[in-house]
């Protein structure tokens, strides 16, 4: 195998943490997942904090940063960016761990946030950064109370990762939609 790269090793501790929780993520069985030493660990991260901290990072600037950017290539009108934004949210509320979104990477970093501050404060500041953006949206495209309406579609979201999670259908499409129509106030 290729040497790896520090990317390499925070994406296999992204699919541990979705599959097995924080106290999975551990060197030596990601070392046995990538098939190299705990050496090849040791080149990129000084430790296991810094390796969590790098995944804090990746679930930052992937589920935020990342989404904010297709959503903002996809139209210049607030509320098309919206509905865009709704339908990947949507779609992806189960996707797999690294993905733009993923709901089972984003419910274990919620669920090391509820034992652990540095995942906390990273969940507030992905939180604030989400729903502020919704109610950017939502303001632009002139919805009504949209900071209201942006705590509530992001919160129903977040109910979407969770039924996800425990093996629930996703919600359908024309649902999805309309809760963005509603959220717009049309």
């Amino acid at each position: 195998m290729a040497s790896l790269s520090a990317s390499d090793w925070v994406r296999a501790a992204a699919r541990r943490l979705a599959a097995d929780g924080v106290d999975a993520v551990r060197v030596e069985p990601l070392a046995r997942d990538l098939g190299v030493s705990k050496g090849s660990f040791y080149w990129h991260f000084a430790d296991r904090a810094a390796l969590l901290d790098a995944v804090l990072e990746h679930w930052r600037t992937v589920g935020t940063a990342g989404v904010i950017t297709r959503v903002e290539e996809a139209s210049d009108d607030p509320a098309d960016r919206l509905l865009e934004l709704a339908r990947l949210a949507f779609e992806h509320a189960g996707a797999g761990p690294g993905g733009i979104l993923d709901g089972r990477f984003d419910g274990a970093v919620r669920a090391w946030a509820a034992k652990d501050v540095r995942a906390r404060d990273a969940v507030h500041a992905v939180d604030g950064a989400r729903t502020s953006y919704l109610e950017r949206l939502l303001a632009g495209a002139g919805a009504p109370d949209a900071p209201h309406r942006a705590a509530l579609l992001y919160r129903a979201l977040l109910g979407e990762y969770a039924m996800r999670n425990a093996g629930a259908a996703a919600l359908d499409p024309r649902a999805v939609d309309a809760l963005a129509a509603w959220a717009l106030g049309r």
